[in-house]
């Protein structure tokens, strides 16, 4: 039996559902805390500011990102670009409340780009874990930021390609992945 979630995490998930119907610029806390079912303080104990909440949420976005690269990693064949190959699949798999919560996120983060402060150290992080043995670091770099090249036209919905030609693609950075690992 799960423990019923901590008064924290309802005011995040309220959070991201507020986000989703009126975006980030939009979002009050007095909006949160009615949707939490918790009082303004009681908000407030947690998350004094709406930019300290913006923060939870982004981290909370970052590690079911993290964990769903995880997943797909541990789906793939054991192999030197496994990292690489669960980050484009991972990054570029389609969900609906994921892409809506990136969408407000990314405009949270154009109105205060202080907030991209972790985003920075987590990518960093991530190029360092994508190049594995054999693989260089600028081949994964590539594949990398063509998939989150992609991914953020997508959510800008300023991508000209069809389904077809999209599968084509992600096929396409698999393959750059694994071609010549140590080239």
């Amino acid at each position: 039996m799960c423990p019923p979630p901590s008064s924290r995490e309802v005011i995040v998930d309220a959070a991201e559902s507020v986000v989703i119907q009126v975006g980030a610029a939009h979002m009050t806390l007095d909006a949160v805390a009615a949707m939490a079912g918790v009082s303004k303080g009681g908000l407030l104990y947690h998350f004094p500011t709406k930019e300290a909440l913006l923060k939870v949420m982004l981290n909370r976005h970052l590690q079911r990102l993290e964990e769903a690269r995880k997943k797909k990693c541990a789906e793939l064949q054991d192999e030197p670009t496994r990292e690489i190959k669960a980050y484009v699949l991972s990054s570029l798999a389609r969900d609906h409340k994921t892409e809506r919560i990136s969408i407000a996120l990314l405009a949270a983060v154009a109105h205060d780009p202080r907030l991209l402060e972790p985003v920075r150290d987590n990518y960093q992080k991530l190029l360092a874990e994508l190049t594995p043995s054999g693989l260089r670091f600028e081949r994964a770099a590539v594949v990398a930021l063509a998939a989150d090249g992609l991914r953020l036209l997508e959510l800008l919905s300023l991508s000209p390609l069809k389904d077809n030609q999209r599968k084509q693609v992600i096929e396409e950075m698999l393959r750059l992945a694994s071609e010549n690992i140590s080239s």
